[in-house]
């Protein structure tokens, strides 16, 4: 198998590893909520199921496309203007777990059963639209740099 074969399946299996692994466990935490025997508002079970929802179907399509780049055989880690849909959606996939963090330890502590929809969206907002934005810029970077040494790569 060649070299960067391997290095690409290691970094994008690893990815859609951590990707799926956090709709688990998304997921596990709508199953826990709704059968817990504490009574939620009805307006923190809704927040809460949007937003799992939301990032399971941001996980799934992040899996299915870091899968499909495992498979690749082309040897750089080329990014094309059509994945800027992609860091969009790793951006979003990075603000949502920050909720989901946020979200689950309010729940394991029993703050949830206190606490209002506006302070758990007020904190999701604090924290999750900024580690979005900060993510997106990251990341943006990474692939402008990436651009300029593959197109700086095949000129020379």
């Amino acid at each position: 198998m060649q070299m960067h074969r391997l290095i690409r399946q290691v970094v994008f299996y690893s990815l859609s590893a951590i990707v799926f692994y956090s709709a688990l466990e998304s997921a596990k935490f709508v199953y826990l909520l709704g059968s817990s025997k504490a009574l939620y508002p009805i307006s923190i079970f809704g927040f809460s199921l949007f937003y799992c929802t939301l990032l399971l179907l941001v996980s799934y399509s992040l899996g299915q496309k870091f899968l499909f780049e495992a498979t690749r055989t082309n040897p750089l880690f080329t990014i094309k203007r059509q994945s800027y849909q992609t860091l969009v959606m790793m951006s979003l996939f990075t603000g949502l777990t920050v909720i989901n963090v946020i979200v689950l330890s309010a729940f394991s502590s029993g703050k949830l059963l206190s606490s209002t929809l506006t302070d758990l969206c007020t904190l999701s907002l604090q924290y999750g639209v900024t580690t979005f934005i900060v993510t997106f810029i990251a990341l943006f970077v990474v692939i402008l740099i990436n651009n300029m040494m593959v197109s700086r790569g095949k000129y020379s």
